[in-house]
């Protein structure tokens, strides 16, 4: 058994100040930009923006420009509502309007004369159209990662497949290697070892296996998985294949949680082609844990929080090859019986410098006094046969049930405290402890 541990702590200090112009999306975070115009489609400056988090009542505000374009930069994910005023205008409100990672999300607006008192609300689409980024990219959020079939450790690198370009992900190494159990993939005929994972901003990368990640986020600790694959950023940069941003969960202003549980024994499955028992060796997968988030202090601390257990006891049905009962008196004639040109010759026959004119065992037997006491000794340790095995019982003749342990626990926790409204802290800390 071997014990791996990881570690990863990432901490940020996030200064959002709205900022007039154009916004560049980052890794970790998202903006929201656009224009404002009136009923004739002239420009508006002046007008105020207001951006405000749904789940956190997180506010920014901004102004537009001359040319009535305004941008918020530095926008943490997660569903805004947009409201822009101005004398002389009604009050336009734009609601749920998504901020994903490394995005930018455009909201325009045309406002219509009229009293402030008055307000104009619209829903946004769930799903914005890409406008002011050429980066092509797949985005997965937590209803797609936790609904969508996974693999057996519920790694969300199994849904890579759903990317265009991507082969079929994988296992490269063992899991003494990789406790996480990352998979591989290629990406546009790009070498593996090119993709980089970044979760929360901080490239995760197995330094040993670079073509793996290091830490391997649980599902259930996942708001969002970015892949782009083309058309980079400068901020994605090292990156030559994908540039996977993973963005994780944080808590808001109710609280919520998870449990989970999901089991494979044994007797769910079909019977091993190859095991000669009548019922599969008992094995079994559980994969348990749980998540929880909410505020230390309403809108402006919050925690997350989650937790994953991994037990795996699995069986493996080795067939191996073992010296039968003839063999070990010196018998081989068992060989024979398949290969009638099988020959064992009398090593003290014949020219000892050439092996010339060497003299054979008749019946493939080697005498008893012939027989090595040492070499005796060491073949004793084997087992004997028992399965008949091929090749008249001299191949493949013994079974052996293995039952190979590991166990995996991951522990996240994230804290963010809206300081002000230009400033926002938070911090995670992330530990993997694996016994395989």
């Amino acid at each position: 058994m071997q014990r791996a541990a990881l570690a990863v702590l990432a901490t940020a200090g996030l200064l959002c100040s709205p900022l007039v112009g154009t916004a560049d999306a980052q890794v970790l975070y998202g903006s929201i930009v656009g224009n404002v115009t009136d009923a004739q489609g002239a420009q508006v400056p002046a007008a105020s923006v207001t951006i405000t988090n749904n789940a956190t009542n997180f506010s920014a505000e901004t102004v537009t420009n001359s040319e009535g374009g305004y941008s918020v930069p530095n926008v943490l994910p997660g569903s805004y509502d947009v409201k822009v005023s101005l004398q002389g205008f009604r009050e336009f409100v734009k609601t749920g309007v998504p901020v994903s990672a490394g995005q930018i999300s455009r909201v325009d607006v045309k406002l219509d004369i009229g009293a402030m008192t008055e307000v104009v609300t619209v829903e946004s689409a769930v799903q914005l159209l890409q406008t002011d980024k050429t980066d092509l990219h797949t985005e997965l959020k937590s209803k797609e990662l936790s609904s969508l079939p996974l693999n057996q450790y519920r790694n969300y690198q199994a849904l890579m497949n759903l990317v265009p370009g991507a082969t079929p992900t994988r296992f490269q190494n063992a899991q003494t290697d990789t406790p996480g159990r990352a998979l591989t993939t290629n990406v546009n005929g790009t070498n593996r070892n090119n993709n980089v994972t970044r979760i929360d901003g901080a490239a995760s990368i197995n330094v040993w296996l670079p073509h793996h990640a290091g830490y391997i986020a649980p599902v259930e600790t996942i708001e969002t998985v970015n892949i782009s694959t083309n058309s980079f950023d400068a901020s994605q940069g090292m990156t030559g294949g994908a540039a996977i941003t993973v963005a994780t969960k944080s808590g808001t202003n109710d609280f919520r949680g998870s449990t989970f549980w999901f089991a494979n024994r044994d007797e769910f499955n079909a019977r091993q082609n190859f095991f000669s028992g009548a019922d599969n060796p008992n094995s079994s997968v559980d994969i348990l844990g749980g998540t929880l988030g909410g505020p230390i202090r309403r809108n402006g601390l919050f925690f997350f929080g989650g937790w994953e257990r991994n037990l795996e006891k699995n069986s493996r049905i080795s067939t191996l090859t073992v010296p039968t009962a003839l063999m070990r008196t010196g018998n081989f004639s068992e060989v024979l019986g398949f290969n009638s040109n099988f020959r064992i010759y009398d090593p003290a026959t014949g020219n000892p410098a050439t092996g010339a004119d060497r003299a054979t065992f008749a019946g493939a037997q080697i005498p008893a006094s012939r027989m090595s006491p040492i070499a005796s000794a060491v073949q004793a340790q084997y087992p004997l046969p028992n399965v008949p095995g091929t090749n008249n019982g001299t191949q493949n003749n013994y079974e052996r049930t293995e039952f190979p342990e590991a166990t995996r626990d991951n522990y996240d926790f994230k804290v963010n405290w809206n300081r002000t409204a230009g400033n926002q802290i938070w911090a995670k800390y992330s530990r993997m402890d694996a016994t395989v």
